[in-house]
């Protein structure tokens, strides 16, 4: 319904109501009288008039003074302070509207100096918005503070849910690649801290500061192995270790052990540290350390790599295919058909079986029922002792004891890559001495200025890897030398025929059995001594 439809006029004996339309309502008359400040009136002759469509002026109510009220405004600033708001009790029509100057005063006067909208207040004012508030300022509210927040870059929990996944799709899983444990290098950052933020402070309506909730700080859930760094923003690995969560809180621990067999359920295993696995290692398997590896059962054809020593009680069934190697020493329980390499001793309890094993020192079997070695290489540097050597059977046993063929070999590599290194680095200089000729009567181009840059670098780091080969072949040196010194071979029960030494470089074929044997270099040949000589 159009307001010009409706119309009112104050006249000496009363107020008189005209509605110019058919369809006009009830309820849009009283809003409409409502809204013009007519508060008291007969409702009676309203219905009368919208019932009947009167189109002529009716009288609907006396005259009173007290009933002709001026405008009444409301300013009402809500608890929090972020809002205030005016609400106009329309005046009697004949009276005025309040204008927006009046609405600036009252807000002034109740203090309200901060966020005012302009546009609304002018609205209320413009529109005559009467009966209702009207929200004419916006306060600033307080930005609270963000709680602190770990960030784990290193997730222990995140190998066995990448499995979970890789799981899902058969074709993607190579179950002996997988690890469940998740290894860290001291140094590594395992978790930073995003700190607590204090906030920003607000404005309420009358211009108070309204101060933010501070974010809550928390703490890393670090346990032994691990160190927080000055600023208290970064976690890193003390140690080199496995990392994992228990009781809620991080580890990084020196030591994996693994409670039974290194299988499906647990892959292979390369760790920074020491590792202690309660069963065996089956065949496929790698286990690959920086520290010692205690391994209680039997290898079976798998791969066993330390940088310190290890321990296989149970011993070692190679299946043609089984590795151990260690930079230290190596414990077996026994070994067959299997590989060994130490850069220190091999001692194992019961047999060595048609297997190739090296060690830098010495090795010895000793301590078994069974202390054989039969079939397959045995190389020491220093001494090969056992129960017994060979077998009934005549089994081809080789034994060579003093230089290790691979350390002479080496030295033959390394002597040839001297020399060609060497040469290589008097090519360099001669074409650096050329371009500095050049350079001297000013023909220096840049072609052949590229060209002097390129050789000079290829000259320092052509002499960093004869500097480094040098050092590698004195030290090899110096170890031949030790072992040409010693050797032997001792044997304390029996020495079966097929057993061929070699000692310094010179051979021993045993043709008859020996016993209580031990086997020296003199005189630039093998010499057959007593076991304890």
């Amino acid at each position: 319904m159009a307001e010009e439809a409706l119309s009112v006029d104050a006249r000496l004996d009363g107020v008189y109501l005209t509605v110019a339309d058919e369809g006009t309502t009830l309820p849009g008359v009283e809003r409409f009288l409502r809204a013009k400040g007519v508060r008291k009136y007969n409702a009676k002759a309203v219905e009368e008039m919208v019932r009947q469509k009167i189109r002529t002026p009716q009288k609907i109510a006396e005259r009173s003074e007290a009933e002709e009220k001026s405008a009444f405004v409301a300013v009402q600033i809500e608890k929090d302070g972020l809002t205030a708001s005016v609400q106009v009790d329309p005046p009697f029509f004949t009276k005025p509207w309040p204008d927006a100057p009046e609405i600036y005063k009252l807000l002034e006067q109740r203090g309200i100096v901060f966020g005012v909208d302009k546009e609304a207040t002018e609205n209320l004012t413009n529109m005559k918005l009467g009966g209702e508030p009207v929200v004419v300022a916006r306060g600033q509210p307080a930005k609270n503070g963000v709680h602190a927040r770990i960030e784990l870059l290193v997730d222990p929990d995140s190998i066995p849910k990448q499995i979970q996944e890789q799981e899902q799709d058969a074709q993607k899983v190579d179950h002996r690649s997988r690890s469940a444990f998740v290894n860290v290098r001291k140094g590594d950052t395992i978790a930073v801290k995003h700190p607590a933020t204090e906030g920003e402070n607000g404005m309420s309506v009358i211009g108070a500061v309204l101060e933010p909730v501070p974010g809550k700080d928390t703490s890393f859930p670090s346990g032994s192995g691990l160190e927080i760094s000055e600023d208290g923003l970064t976690l890193s690995a003390a140690i080199d270790g496995r990392l994992l969560r228990k009781d809620g809180k991080l580890l990084v621990l020196p030591e994996l052990e693994v409670p039974g067999d290194v299988d499906f359920s647990v892959g292979n295993i390369d760790f920074t540290g020491s590792v202690k696995i309660r069963g065996g290692v089956r065949e496929g398997f790698s286990v690959i350390a920086a520290g010692d590896i205690e391994i209680k059962e039997v290898v079976e054809g798998a791969y066993i790599k330390s940088a310190g020593n290890i321990v296989i009680l149970g011993g070692v069934r190679g299946m043609s295919k089984g590795q151990i190697t260690a930079d230290g020493s190596i414990q077996l329980g026994f070994v067959d058909q299997a590989h060994i390499r130490s850069r220190g001793d091999i001692r194992v309890k019961n047999a060595i079986l048609h297997s190739d094993v090296s060690a830098q020192n010495s090795v010895s079997v000793l301590g078994g029922q069974r202390s054989q070695i039969a079939g397959g290489k045995i190389q020491a540097g220093v001494e090969v002792v056992c129960q017994t050597l060979g077998s009934e059977m005549g089994t081809k046993t080789e034994v060579i004891v003093g230089v290790p063929p691979e350390q002479v070999e080496r030295r033959k590599e390394l002597q040839s890559l001297l020399t060609q290194r060497s040469e290589e680095f008097e090519k360099i200089e001669l074409n650096l001495g050329f371009l500095k000729k050049l350079e001297q009567v000013g023909k220096l181009d840049e072609e052949k200025r590229l060209m002097s840059v390129k050789l000079t670098q290829a000259k320092f780091k052509t002499q960093a890897a004869v500097t480094s080969m040098t050092k590698e072949l004195a030290e090899l040196e110096e170890r031949l030398a030790h072992g040409k010194s010693k050797g032997i071979v001792r044997v304390k029960d029996i020495c079966y025929p097929g057993v061929s030494i070699m000692i310094r470089g010179a051979s021993y074929a045993v043709r008859e059995p020996f016993k209580f044997s031990a086997f020296v270099y003199e005189g630039g040949e093998v010499r057959l001594r007593s076991f304890d000589a």
